[in-house]
């Protein structure tokens, strides 16, 4: 019989990529999954695993509904052509940790010019340090915790392909070769615009061309002929 190996609340949140605070929100609202030693919260790795597993094949649900979702026509000008046309596609980028590979896909995106780009680079570090961004398969979507953008026509998309996959802390442990860089305007936007990375992140052959890092221009194409129609 395998001997359960126990881990102390500092160990799993470091594991988990979460605050001290957040799990131990989890724990007394019967989130996670824990005993009670003198007073002290003990997991054990197992259940641990079967719990990360768990929210991961229900985040993987989740988006797969949320694709159906939004099958509809976004507002005009948020189509993902759109929004990728305006931040942009780029390749190679260095890093080798999320931080760094944050900053340098930031100083290459375009930018509105009245964004400060080294304060839009903390933003996005410091929401990356909260919680992983990485929604899996190799893909990450960094995005600050409030909008970036002050004027919705300037709200864009940045792709960006790493020279080598990094850490992300993903649940499902593979590390990050591809992420969108996200820049809005608004909350209610900004899930209509994760939804549809998402929608797209689900079809294969999306995947396909991002997994072989086409060209520019044959990911244009692709998300061009594949905008939503109203009707």
């Amino acid at each position: 019989m395998n001997e359960k190996i126990h881990l102390n609340i500092d160990e799993v949140a470091s594991r988990l990529n979460v605050s001290v605070e957040t799990l131990e929100r989890w724990v007394d609202n019967d989130r996670f999954p824990c005993v009670f030693e003198d007073g002290e919260p003990k997991f054990d790795a197992g259940e641990i695993d079967s719990w990360m597993s768990a929210h991961l094949e229900s985040a993987h649900e989740k988006l797969s509904r949320a694709a159906s979702a939004v099958r509809m026509a976004p507002k005009p000008g948020n189509s993902l052509f759109e929004l990728l046309s305006r931040g942009g596609i780029f390749y190679n980028v260095e890093g080798d940790l999320p931080g760094q590979v944050i900053a340098n896909a930031m100083r290459l995106m375009q930018l509105p010019h009245n964004i400060d780009r080294e304060q839009l680079i903390g933003a996005l570090q410091e929401r990356e340090k909260v919680f992983s961004t990485a929604i899996g398969h190799g893909v990450a979507i960094p995005h600050t915790r409030t909008p970036a953008i002050e004027n919705e026509p300037d709200t864009r998309v940045g792709l960006f392909f790493l020279r080598t996959p990094v850490d992300f802390r993903a649940l499902d442990r593979e590390p990050v070769a591809t992420i969108f860089i996200t820049l809005l305007a608004d909350r209610k936007n900004h899930l209509r615009i994760l939804q549809r990375i998402g929608y797209f992140c689900s079809q294969p052959d999306f995947m396909n061309l991002v997994h072989r890092r086409a060209p520019r221009e044959e990911i244009f194409e692709f998300l061009d002929a594949n905008r939503p129609v109203e009707g």
